[in-house]
């Protein structure tokens, strides 16, 4: 059996949305999200003709093409330090998603996943508050179609000061309006706080073993959730009445150096950019370094509808827990 799941990506400008997207496959390549190793999820890129299993002349053509597509591109780009992603269209890139090892008869059985993942610039579905923004009405049609025909929806949010954000009013009425759409699809909505690495700039080589306490993570979204009260209007999405799965969870794309383990943003350079090995060229003189950070979390959890460590329900972030000392370092 194969089952084809529709993710769509909204979040502010600068969110990390097409961060996460590029960074997603060498996330799942070495293994740095949160789910058991014995899961063993693989995530390959394919064409629209794969995904829509048109004729296998057409699967033949892209068998030498696949490299150059338009996803490949998207990974250079990240490489580079990232292009925004303009407001002329929406975009969608296509996956095949296996697990190899390890996960409930239920799961199992419903793979191999083809995945549609949209992606669309930032001013579209979450434009800033009272901001002029010129886009096209058919763009913003094409990506509400897309919105509501979703299986999934991935909130990208920056982890930074939400309650002073410009864009807070948007998100929190296009929330509203999600709740009150009878014509939706969508079964499980997932919101990634990105930038993660940032909470552990001042802890050099103790960063990674703290980012990667699920307590730690816990305790960051529950003071985040507080900050931003207008994330509940998600509750109502959440079944019974709105027969939706909602998870918390958070990412870095830039993640954490390999071997030193500190937060991977290298100050000597300029702008926000990862480390990386003098001499060479492209995404190869940042391979050495980089180790994204579950940024594959909320798309596995999209497709397959499986909590990790670090996949958060309403009920877990409700509950009530005694802090222990080591949140007093993320103060």
């Amino acid at each position: 059996m194969t089952e084809r799941v529709a993710i769509c990506l909204v979040g502010p400008k600068k969110g990390g949305k097409t961060s996460l997207l590029a960074s997603l496959t060498d996330c799942v390549a070495q293994s740095a999200f949160g789910y058991s190793p014995r899961l063993r999820p693989t995530l390959q890129p394919i064409t629209q003709a794969e995904f829509r299993a048109e004729t296998v002349e057409s699967r033949k053509a892209d068998f030498l093409t696949i490299e150059q597509g338009d996803y490949e591109r998207l990974k250079r780009d990240f490489a580079d330090g990232g292009v925004a992603t303009d407001t002329l269209d929406t975009y969608e890139y296509y996956f095949r998603l296996s697990v190899n090892g390890e996960a409930p008869p239920a799961v199992v059985t419903r793979g191999p996943w083809l995945l549609e993942i949209v992606d669309s610039a930032g001013e579209i579905a979450v434009p800033p508050d009272g901001a002029e923004v010129a886009i096209l009405n058919d763009v913003k049609a094409k990506l509400a179609g897309q919105m509501l025909m979703s299986e999934a929806i991935v909130m990208v949010l920056p982890m930074v000061r939400l309650e002073d954000s410009a864009w807070t009013g948007t998100l929190a009425r296009l929330i509203d309006r999600l709740a009150l759409a009878q014509d939706r699809k969508l079964r499980r909505l997932v919101v990634v706080f990105s930038q993660y690495e940032r909470l552990f700039t001042r802890l050099g080589p103790s960063a990674f073993t703290y980012a990667c306490d699920p307590d730690v993570a816990l305790h960051v979204l529950r003071k985040t959730l507080r900050a931003a009260q207008w994330m509940d209007r998600l509750r109502a999405l959440e079944a019974p009445r709105g027969n939706v799965s909602v998870r918390f969870t958070i990412c870095s794309a830039y993640g954490f150096t390999k071997r030193f383990q500190n937060p991977n943003i290298d100050p000597h350079q300029l702008g926000e950019r990862r480390f990386r090995r003098a001499g060479l060229e492209g995404a190869r003189a940042y391979a050495e370094y980089w180790r994204p950070f579950l940024t594959a979390e909320p798309i596995l959890y999209a497709a397959l509808g499986l909590d990790s460590a670090f996949t958060f329900s309403y009920e877990q972030l409700d509950a009530l827990a005694e802090e222990n000392s080591l949140t007093s370092i993320l103060a």
